[in-house]
């Protein structure tokens, strides 16, 4: 198993979080040529407040190789967001989510990988037992939503695929940059969180 940094801190709760997710419509995005995929955000609550579950993807990888990122995966034939969120998990991690543990969703976004991507936040049983699949996953960390959430991202616009131009938000957290895809899935949760609705900040 991964070790794990233990942080006390306060704040967010999952009461908080299920609520606004709740009072919020994800946004839908259709790239043409792009395809299908859903990623799970895992909340882990401990007695000091959230923290967020994310991987190290493995060095050896085609795309993204050694960048942050959240489990996740293209949607298989039958499948819905939801569906292929927890297979891909329990597939890279060996992480057990059980439907009923999701929260709700948040917007869609696209990778440079050519894919849109839903995101699924659930809560997580904590502690579990990790088992990284090493042809996918090098690291596994914890990150404190509060520390988080308290540090001002960065942003530029980057162009992806099909000339889609996106504006990407890059959160430094430690000896961790947490960029790209990742970056703007939590930038969009903690939108979520904080209530701002009226405006899509990744519009380049």
């Amino acid at each position: 198993m991964c070790p794990m940094p233990q942080v006390t801190r306060s704040g967010l709760t999952l009461e908080r979080v299920s609520r606004a997710l709740a009072a919020s419509t994800p946004r839908t995005l259709d790239i043409p040529g792009f395809r299908r995929a859903a990623v799970l955000v895992p909340l882990v609550e401990e007695a000091g407040g959230l923290s967020l579950l994310l991987t190290v993807r493995s060095a050896t990888l085609r795309s993204h190789a050694g960048q942050v990122a959240l489990p996740g995966g293209r949607l298989e034939p039958g499948e819905d967001a939801v569906a292929a969120a927890l297979r891909e998990t329990r597939e890279e991690v060996g992480l057990e989510v059980p439907r009923e543990a999701v929260l709700g969703e948040l917007s869609d976004h696209p990778s440079p990988a050519g894919y849109v991507a839903r995101p699924v936040v659930a809560h997580v049983a904590w502690p579990q037992e990790l088992s990284p699949d090493p042809g996918e996953v090098a690291e596994t960390f914890l990150v404190p939503l509060d520390e988080l959430r308290a540090t001002p991202p960065r942003s530029e616009v980057r162009q992806l695929k099909e000339g889609t131009r996106r504006r990407i938000f890059f959160y430094r957290w430690r000896d961790k940059e947490i960029w790209g895809f990742t970056g703007n899935v939590i930038r969009n949760l903690f939108d979520v969180i904080d209530g701002r609705h009226d405006e899509d900040p990744f519009t380049a």
